[in-house]
């Protein structure tokens, strides 16, 4: 399997002091800065846009990717391109056909990923898996950071593993924290996108993110084992 990964959602941060927040996970170790993009439409929230992806991008030393929760991606991604993002991320449920969204984002230069809600079913993306740099299996219903995780998002892991090989990156995300992703890298996750488990614990967020990589990481050993 993939290297474990953590990806800090940096928009959880002080945003009164997001380049300090940015620079205190990165020295911390994170591996990537997870942006949430929501419309208000496919989601019932409304956070950032290009011009706020495009200021993370900048200040980053470390890819950053973004998590379109929105209606109309196709639209949208050159927009997002254009901000440097490394990694765009975009829902399967929200489009009939994900394939011209994956194509515009890959004719970018940039990796691609779709996105599955905790009841979308792997099989949802199984045309497209040869062409995925990674995939996100939420554990939350989209739209809130701080709700309740749900172990039923994670029960599609194996598969998605299974049509597109051990080494891609899979995503979890939602209710991440030292106890469940005990549980979701037990069913073959690697990137752990966190928010509260960070930015919202009882030590500050670079402890915070060290303390979940262990957890992570020692997961990831028992498994193995």
């Amino acid at each position: 399997m993939a290297d474990l990964k953590i990806a800090p959602a940096i928009l959880d941060a002080d945003l009164t002091r997001l380049g300090e927040g940015i620079r205190m996970v990165e020295e911390a170790g994170a591996d990537v800065l997870h942006v949430d993009v929501m419309d208000g439409h496919f989601v019932p929230n409304i956070l950032a846009g290009p011009r706020i992806v495009a200021a993370i991008k900048q200040a980053a030393t470390i890819p950053v990717d973004v998590h379109l929760m929105i209606t109309d991606p196709l639209k949208y991604i050159p927009r997002f391109v254009e901000t440097g993002v490394d990694i765009i991320m975009f829902h399967v449920e929200a489009v009939d056909d994900p394939q011209p969204a994956l194509d515009r984002i890959k004719e970018a230069g940039c990796r691609c990923g779709l996105a599955l809600k905790p009841h979308t079913p792997a099989e949802s993306i199984q045309p497209f898996a040869g062409q995925l740099d990674c995939l996100m299996a939420m554990t939350v219903e989209p739209g809130f950071s701080g709700q309740g995780f749900m172990e039923d998002g994670c029960q599609k892991i194996p598969r998605l593993r299974e049509m597109c090989g051990s080494d891609i990156d899979v995503y979890v995300d939602g209710g991440i924290g030292p106890d469940t992703a005990r549980t979701a890298v037990g069913y073959g996750a690697n990137v752990l996108a966190a928010a509260s488990a960070i930015f919202n614990a009882d030590v500050p967020p670079g402890e915070a993110l060290k303390r979940l990589r262990k957890t992570g990481e020692n997961a990831s050993l028992n498994d193995a084992n």
